[in-house]
């Protein structure tokens, strides 16, 4: 092995030097200046979020009066539920309006038929009667109006118009479907 000049000492140690300079710049600057930089993202990050949380809580009574208000009109909606919380007791409700909606108007209830219940959303069921009728033009508006104005929500759906004529008279024969809901317990 051959003996390094002065020169070359010089040069290997000043190459070492800038190496640990540079291992040094790598190994523990830079990790603290990206570690920093991540601290100082996410403390604004977080400030960002707390600004918020201080928002809500000024709004804190806003929020509980929407809620309250929102609260009263739900319960409105649930009043107009049926009262029953069985489907065969809600069936056997709507089946009551429906007849004595009828006979107040004047209409003759010739068939009533209950259909399947069927699952709305999560909370409800509806419940579906079909019914067939006998009436004139000003009995039948009068019944439906009697629905609508009821005071639960009563839904008519499918509804058909026959009509018969006798003598001076026209008979009409609707057939309709009317719905009620409840809410499961």
């Amino acid at each position: 092995m051959r003996q390094l000049s002065k020169r070359d000492k010089r040069a290997l140690t000043l190459l070492g030097a800038v190496g640990v300079v540079i291992l040094l710049a790598f190994a523990v600057v830079l990790p603290f200046y990206n570690a920093k930089s991540g601290v100082a993202s996410e403390l604004e990050d977080k400030e960002k979020l707390l600004s918020r949380y201080v928002q809500v809580l000024q709004e804190e009574g806003n929020y509980r009066s929407e809620l309250s208000q929102l609260d009263r009109v739900l319960k409105g909606y649930r009043q107009r539920l049926l009262d029953a919380q069985d489907i065969s007791l809600a069936t056997i409700q709507l089946e009551e309006v429906v007849r004595t909606l009828a006979a107040e108007n004047g209409i003759q209830v010739t068939r009533s038929n209950p259909l399947q219940e069927r699952e709305v959303g999560e909370n409800y069921i509806k419940i579906t009667l079909q019914i067939n009728l006998r009436s004139d033009m000003s009995q039948l508006t009068g019944f439906l109006y009697a629905l609508s104005a009821h005071s639960k929500f009563l839904l008519v759906e499918n509804f058909f118009l026959n009509s018969l004529r006798s003598r001076d008279q026209v008979r009409i024969q609707p057939r309709m479907n009317v719905s009620g809901f409840i809410r499961l317990s």
